[in-house]
């Protein structure tokens, strides 16, 4: 019976027990690697709508011949210059009937309502979606020919909520 090959209940007991250790650690690895990437891709998410958001205000209010802010500063009305027949501006004269309002609603974009929506709206009809999960809006006239604007953006993850905010200071009719 001692030339008898295979192991003992000991030898086997620590093998399995050394097997449930690796295979705890690799899970706790993993779930710790799936909360940090979903958290990260959260907050990457988020940045991306602050900065999509920002960018689509700035480039209107670079080419604008004024900037009216309303509502205590969460509404901003955007004139363009007029433009000529052959599609230049007139910096000279203000275009009343082609402005344009970003504000923050509810999904139906009806202005003054209470929601995390930015809309670009055209004197509240032909209203686009520009991004959704903004929590906060705000404008701010800075200098006689600039307006500092600052977005907020949220998102949530299992590891909590994610949040960017941006501001930006933005010269308008920049190029006269």
């Amino acid at each position: 019976m001692r030339n008898c090959a295979g192991y003992t209940l000991l030898e086997a007991m620590i093998a399995v027990g050394v097997s449930g250790l690796v295979a705890a650690a690799a899970l706790a690895l993993m779930v710790a690697s799936f909360t940090n990437f979903e958290g990260a891709s959260t907050e990457s998410f988020t940045d991306a709508d602050a900065v999509i958001a920002m960018q689509t205000i700035v480039n209107d209010v670079r080419e604008a011949k004024s900037v009216n802010i309303l509502a205590n500063g969460r509404r901003l009305r955007v004139v363009f210059p007029k433009t000529t027949p052959e599609g230049y501006y007139d910096r000279h004269e203000a275009d009343s009937a082609h402005q344009i309002d970003y504000y923050l609603s509810d999904s139906t974009g009806v202005p003054g309502h209470t929601g995390s929506w930015l809309w670009r709206g055209k004197s509240n009809i032909n209203r686009k979606m520009v991004k959704k999960d903004v929590v906060a809006l705000e404008f701010e006239q800075d200098t006689s020919r600039s307006v500092k604007i600052t977005v907020t953006t949220r998102n949530n993850s299992a590891s909590g909520p994610k949040e960017t905010r941006l501001t930006q200071r933005v010269v308008y009719l920049r190029n006269y």
